[in-house]
């Protein structure tokens, strides 16, 4: 029996040391990069902008902004989208609301758009002035409203923001590649009328999601 155990044994150990071709190692990475976006190398960056009093006045963005997937090395798709302004003057009062529609804008509320055009633009001023037709495109130019929307290879990508760069996303499904910028250019449609001279804020979110 002492004999048949170790023989048993023996053919166990062979068959562990059984050659193997090709033998792996296997690496298990842990990815520690994390969604993110900057504006002008920010996480907020801020522009002025008057509305003389003209009702549904266009006002365009003084120059553009440089938004750039600040990542690292995530892909990750962007989104706009806006909210009711706030009163600068009175904090916790929004007597401008977010109009749905550019065609629409009433009293005391306000539309805003924002196209996406090519990284070698960002530096300078929006080559768009507030009466372009192409602000007038509801798939390039939609009003911005409370939900995010994504920026894809038609939506926000402004084909006349081509200056020897692309103004569409990195892919064809939206991605962004870590690193990439695009330059953002706006329009704003005041108000009809407007209850107050008080100052406001106008805000356009960019939110990066996978």
């Amino acid at each position: 029996m002492a004999g048949a155990a170790a023989l048993l044994m023996g053919l166990a150990g062979l068959a562990q040391a059984a050659p193997t071709n090709p033998a792996v190692l296997s690496i298990d990475v842990t990815v520690t990069a994390s969604l993110s976006v900057s504006i002008n190398g920010a996480g907020s960056s801020t522009q002025t902008a008057t509305f003389t009093g003209t009702p549904n006045e266009e006002i365009v963005a003084p120059s553009s902004v440089a938004v750039q997937n600040n990542s690292g090395v995530l892909s990750e798709v962007w989104k706009l989208s806006s909210s009711n302004a706030y009163d600068s003057t009175s904090p916790g009062t929004d007597p401008w609301t977010l109009a749905a529609s550019t065609a629409s804008v009433g009293a005391d509320s306000f539309a805003i758009q924002a196209v996406f055009g090519s990284s070698n633009t960002a530096a300078g001023a929006c080559p768009k002035v507030a009466t372009d037709a192409n602000w007038d495109s509801a798939t390039i130019a939609p009003a911005l409203t409370t939900t995010p929307t994504q920026y894809t290879t038609t939506v926000y990508a402004d084909p006349y923001l081509n200056t020897n760069g692309s103004y569409t996303p990195d892919t064809g499904t939206g991605l962004m590649y870590g690193g990439s910028t695009r330059a953002l250019c706006w329009r704003m449609i005041g108000p009809a009328s407007v209850s107050t001279t008080d100052g406001q804020i106008v805000t356009i979110l960019v939110t990066a999601a996978p």
